[in-house]
């Protein structure tokens, strides 16, 4: 008999997988800036986390309440990779632990591009532990709409209820419970009431505790 009660987990990229998030912030941030836009960190998370750069863009502008400059998607894009060319690309602490410790088919859901999605896992050295990653460009709606989860798990080949996701961002959180999927969310950097009014059933903000995480929950059913 399983130790689990699920037959897979689907893992978000960004700031669950490695910690772009606060790297994105940092240019996002700056770039804003340097238009009269200033954010703090909690009101960047707010508005920017979780969602595409597509839509971040629309945010961006809606914020400002002028369109944004020509060439900003580029600089913007270009920001980041300085950074990670700069300080390299972290991950999420103790996540290659919490990824060799679960014993379940694993895969990815991320609201990026493909392009991006191929770089962070080449930089990251973490396809290997995937049996499939989903991108944005995979399905019809980003998240928070359940599609990528959806399209993950039938990609697995598992039914989405026997699916447990592991989040960080509100608008992911939506997404895997639309799905009808069981979530998880990471909080060292999010905070965790609102990931709990998201959908999460449980939060955590330590990598090493995910496995016995997803093992009590499996005795809290028996």
């Amino acid at each position: 008999m399983s130790q689990y009660p699920f037959e897979a987990v689907i893992f978000d990229c960004d700031g669950v997988l490695v910690d772009t998030e606060r790297m994105a912030n940092r240019v996002w941030k700056r770039m804003l800036a340097e238009l009269d836009l200033h954010l703090d960190d909690r009101q960047l998370h707010a508005h920017f986390t979780g969602h595409t750069t597509e839509l971040n863009l629309t945010t961006a502008s809606r914020l400002l309440g002028a369109p944004l400059p020509e060439g900003f998607h580029g600089r913007l894009r270009q920001g980041f990779l300085d950074e990670v060319l700069s300080t390299g690309l972290p991950l999420i602490p103790h996540i290659e632990f919490a990824l060799t410790s679960l014993k379940l088919p694993k895969a990815m859901a991320t609201n990026a591009l493909r392009q991006d999605m191929h770089f962070k896992l080449e930089k990251s050295g973490l396809r290997q532990f995937f049996t499939h990653c989903s991108c944005v460009e995979d399905v019809e709606r980003p998240k928070p709409a359940p599609d990528i989860y959806l399209h993950t798990a039938d990609i697995l080949k598992i039914p989405a209820s026997q699916c447990a996701v592991v989040e960080d961002s509100p608008a992911g959180i939506e997404a895997a419970r639309a799905a009808g999927m069981t979530v998880f969310a990471y909080s060292a950097d999010m905070i965790a009431e609102e990931q709990q009014s998201a959908g999460a059933v449980a939060t955590f903000d330590d990598m090493r505790e995910l496995n016995q995480l997803l093992k009590s929950y499996s005795e809290a059913l028996l």
